[in-house]
């Protein structure tokens, strides 16, 4: 078992761009799925490290995640890790896929957090300009640490668990009410019928209409890609959505999404 597996959910590109970093460290042989492309498959996680790699919903993980995990196992001898990202105060996240993934019988001998820009609309206005640079610089260190923390495979268990009631309770509420999320979008006209939205929802919860316009099918999963990957800016998610920047990690382009996005349909 010479290769290295990272199982990736990602919306912004923060989370799939730190996989990239871990995936760079770690050398040639190891292989990025979007975890996306898994969803209703019996998943064996096999190599000499396995991560699993997403980005903090409600304070736990994202809907997306918890069907990931329904039918994830990992092989014994795999070195299992988790990296998680998020725009801010993640709780006891880690703790709480700690305990999902031991429910699957999947020991987790690192825990890792790194803190990006942040980009839900209704709590947040993905920074730009010099504070986006300062924050992604400060990520680029953090993810040297991880990088190095998952080469040399240093036991690392999440910080404390005091709180991680909280964590699973906010998650569990929040990812309960996910479907009803669909209601709150809409296609402005600026939209230019380029089926982009379509494209990058993990979940294929958007379809074009006879119109070409983006219409939501009641399954969304709460990731915002639809909202920041828009070319056109078209797409609204609140009432004051309109006001807020649309966000993707520097280092991730859109052509690098679009693909990777792409690639798990045909998976």
């Amino acid at each position: 078992m010479d290769m290295h597996r990272l199982y990736v959910y990602s919306g912004t590109g923060n989370t799939l761009h730190g996989a990239e970093r871990i995936a760079e460290a770690l050398g040639g042989g190891t292989e990025l799925i979007n975890m996306a492309g898994c969803l209703g498959k019996a998943t064996v996680g096999e190599g000499e490290t396995v991560g699993i790699a997403y980005p903090v919903h409600a304070f736990g993980a994202p809907l997306v995640v918890h069907r990931f995990l329904e039918t994830f196992s990992a092989s014994r001898e795999s070195w299992v890790y988790l990296f998680l990202t998020s725009g801010g105060m993640p709780l006891r996240a880690a703790v709480q896929g700690v305990r999902l993934l031991a429910k699957r019988g999947v020991r987790v001998r690192g825990a890792f957090h790194q803190r990006m820009p942040g980009n839900y609309p209704p709590v947040s206005n993905p920074p730009s300009g010099a504070k986006l640079e300062k924050i992604v610089a400060e990520a680029e260190q953090g993810l040297a640490a991880i990088c190095d923390a998952v080469r040399s495979r240093r036991e690392t268990p999440p910080s404390g668990g005091l709180f991680a009631w909280l964590s699973t309770f906010a998650n569990s509420h929040a990812t309960a009410k996910v479907g009803p999320k669909d209601r709150r979008y809409r296609a402005t006209d600026a939209c230019t019928s380029c089926g982009v939205c379509a494209t990058v929802c993990p979940v294929g919860d958007i379809a074009l209409d006879e119109r070409g316009r983006p219409r939501w099918l009641g399954a969304c999963t709460g990731c915002m890609a639809c909202f920041h990957w828009c070319p056109a800016k078209a797409i609204e998610y609140s009432a004051t959505s309109a006001s807020k920047n649309r966000y993707h990690h520097p280092a991730i382009s859109r052509e690098r999404y679009l693909a990777w996005s792409a690639a798990h349909r045909s998976a």
